[in-house]
């Protein structure tokens, strides 16, 4: 279906700005039809394209603000400037009003249409140099070009005037999760007040049960950010986002055949829909994070570079929680934190973890460390049988088995549950047992209230270290509440 979302001329100010565009002769395009846009033409209602002569009188353009000699400098070309009534070496007169201009055809002017020759023909162009017209426009940036005929109507865009918005909010901001999980990585915004978790968008119902627990008012929206339009989802200042790593990690791009091409993995294009929120909702700032992989995959340098074309500052790095954050995991992860203001720095404190992981182990617990080693056993002298196959190939398999002195624990996978050979275990005098739940929370610092196991562990072991990224979000919600950074120029 097709709803034309153009106003009325009755909602516009004087009622005409639309007059020029006869509904019987041609419609706008919304979209790519025919190889043509709105922006170069119209097509008739049989779908045949309209002579420039015969064009609907309409122009919608968008164009930045630039500068010259010292003064803001913006201009309008195009060949259809003509067919509104401004062809080359037309007067005009400028009318200015807060946040907008108005151009018209004049008598007498010492403002005229100038032209330069191409293609054959002299297209027309408006060139505004002028500290005195564009002063109420030039903080935008990006301004929007409306045209009917004899009528120019110059506002900031939407996205400018987002983008200004955000950048002068000083808080609370209004966090909404993508891929939120079991909501570890929302669990770092819960404490700090410049921050405020108002919604989340998973996919699993077991995850969103437990992400309305912990945030019973939230708007918790569960389906598939590719079905779903970013209009469907609320405003918001942050948008945070663990985007799914089983296309990206080691293992998955070896369990699937994707090496050299996670992008095309199941999980693969999210961060294409993920973008496409960003741009349409144009938050103050973005948290995303993955395995370090993806850093340098198609999908990770696309990211960085479309939050750069877009307006973002934006600064990545791979987090090293053992080396850096005195976290006791060797769980490194990719962050990316991108802020419409320009200027924040991620301070890493590069302080190694250094204290035994028996800090985080429940205490000796006979009768329990004995039923527990015993529910396993069968499984691990399987284990080590299949390691001992491999080691004999020189595949190098090899069961972990931590006695609590070790400074660093092995990474824990969201199957760690299934007692597979990418596992470890802690050493008891009746044999090795799995991690508890408890024990997998205080070692990555998560916060997990469902009390079945193997979902605890999915949500843990495909979820941020929350302790570390309390520490990230502590440093941004400070520079964006910060009013002297919220001083800041123009749109990009």
């Amino acid at each position: 279906t097709f709803r034309d979302l153009r106003p009325s001329p009755s909602s516009e100010p004087d009622g005409s700005l639309l007059g020029g565009l006869d509904p019987c002769l041609a419609v706008p395009l919304r979209e790519k039809r025919r190889g043509r846009s709105l922006i170069s033409g119209h097509v008739a209602r049989n779908g045949t394209p309209l002579p420039l002569n015969a064009m609907a009188k309409q122009l919608i353009s968008f164009s930045t603000i630039g500068t010259a000699h010292n003064a803001p400098r913006f201009w309008i070309e195009g060949g259809r400037l003509s067919s509104l009534g401004f062809a080359p070496g037309t007067p005009i007169h400028i009318e200015a009003a807060p946040r907008q201009l108005t151009i018209t055809p004049a008598i007498l002017s010492d403002r005229l249409v100038s032209y330069r020759t191409a293609a054959g023909s002299n297209r027309p162009i408006i060139d505004l140099n002028s500290h005195r017209l564009l002063a109420g426009l030039a903080e935008y940036g990006e301004l929007k070009v409306l045209g009917s005929d004899s009528r120019l109507l110059i506002t900031p865009s939407i996205r400018a005037f987002s983008i200004l918005r955000a950048r002068r909010h000083t808080g609370p901001f209004r966090v909404f999760d993508v891929f939120a999980g079991g909501g570890t990585l929302s669990d770092a915004f819960t404490s700090n007040p410049d921050f405020q978790v108002i919604g989340a968008l998973e996919l699993e119902p077991a995850y969103a049960d437990e992400y309305c627990r912990k945030h019973p008012d939230a708007d918790v929206i569960v389906g598939d950010i590719r079905k779903i339009s970013p209009d469907e989802l609320p405003e918001c200042d942050i948008i945070a986002a663990g985007i799914p790593c089983t296309s990206h990690s080691n293992q998955g791009r070896a369990k699937h055949g994707l090496a050299g091409r996670p992008e095309l993995g199941d999980a693969g294009d999210l961060y294409i829909h993920m973008l496409s929120l960003i741009a349409a909702k144009m938050p103050a700032g973005v948290i995303l994070e993955n395995v370090p992989n993806f850093r340098n995959s198609l999908a990770g340098l696309t990211v960085m570079a479309n939050l750069r074309r877009i307006g973002y500052s934006v600064d990545e790095h791979i987090i090293e929680p053992n080396a850096q954050w005195a976290e006791p995991t060797t769980r490194n992860r990719w962050v990316c934190i991108a802020t419409l203001r320009q200027g924040f720095e991620l301070s890493i404190p590069n302080t190694p973890h250094t204290a035994a992981i028996s800090e985080y182990l429940d205490a000796p617990d006979p009768a329990r460390d004995q039923a527990d080693a015993e529910r396993i056993a069968t499984t691990v002298a399987g284990l080590r049988r299949h390691n001992e196959r491999h080691a004999a190939l020189g595949h190098g398999f090899e069961i972990q088995v931590l006695d609590g002195l070790e400074t660093a624990a092995p990474v824990i996978c969201k199957s760690y549950h299934k007692i597979n050979s990418s596992g470890f275990f802690v050493q008891t005098p009746y044999g090795p047992r799995l991690l508890r739940q408890g024990e997998i929370a205080r070692l990555h610092g998560q916060n997990v209230l469902t009390d079945h196991y193997a979902t605890a562990v999915a949500m843990m072991g495909q979820g941020v270290l929350t302790r570390v990224f309390r520490q990230i979000v502590q440093q941004l919600g400070a520079f964006l509440s910060s009013r002297e950074a919220a001083q800041t120029g123009a749109v990009a």
